[in-house]
This record gives structure tokens, sequence and C-alpha cells, in this order.
């Protein structure tokens, strides 16, 4: 007798939360497809920086070899650098009023102008050429 009373008790349960609107919810999850190719995971990459560029050196009788040029225009100091543009390193700086030694080796660029290689303070590379002005 026992037995058939849970059996009641388990069916008036069962009555009752259907009466108040419960159901029986099923979860299913899906499993992967084992004939698809998975998506390749996408993993970031670095640009590298930008090779310098080739340029043929020449002398470039608007700055002659071993004269002398005053930096000017310059907050407090010229960079001067491992090549001509700003993308190379900074070497040294020459500044304001300072007096440096051209070399006679001029780039033009097209898209930054003028580049001299110069000594300054021990220090030889490139500098912006609008920055100096030839010593009186």
């Amino acid at each position: 007798m026992a037995v058939a009373g849970l059996a009641f008790v388990a069916l008036s349960f069962a009555g009752f939360v259907s009466t108040w609107g419960f159901d029986w919810v099923t979860i299913e999850s899906e499993e992967p497809d084992p004939d698809s190719t998975p998506e390749p995971t996408p993993t970031a990459t670095q640009t590298p920086p930008p090779a310098p560029v080739e340029v043929e050196l020449e002398i470039d009788p608007r700055y002659p070899p071993d004269t002398q040029w005053r930096v000017f225009d310059v907050p407090s100091a010229l960079n001067v650098r491992a090549g001509p543009s700003t993308a190379h390193e900074v070497l040294g700086t020459a500044s304001l009023d300072s007096t440096v030694t051209l070399t006679g080796q001029v780039v033009e660029s097209p898209t930054s102008g003028t580049w001299v290689q110069v000594h300054a303070n021990s220090v030889s590379g490139w500098v912006f050429a609008a920055y100096l002005t030839p010593v009186s």
C-alpha cells in the first residue's frame, strides 16, 4: 500500500506542476559536425616599419662640403639622425644657434624635402636643411 501511496503523491505532484504551467525542459547541445572544417582563429600581426629608402648621394653646390652652418628656427635643438628622414634613429642634437659642418652629402626627398649630412658635437648624421643657414 505504501508504494501505491507514493505513486498517487507523485502523480498528484505532476498534476500540480502541470496546472501551474511548469513543463519539462529538454536542453540539447550542438555537437560540432565532424565533416566541417573549423574556422581558423585570427591572429594579430605586427606591421614591420617601412624600409629605408635607397637614395643616391650627390654633392650639391648649394651645400658645399666643409662649410659651417648655423642652426636656427628650432625650439631648442635640431635632431641629428642616422639617415635622411624622421624614420631614422636620433644620434644626437645640435642646439639652437650652434654651428655644424656639412660633409657635402645631400638628399632631396620628394615627400620630406632636403636633408644634409653634417658633423655636430662629435656626431655625424643627417639634419633637415631648412633649419640651417650659412655662417657669414
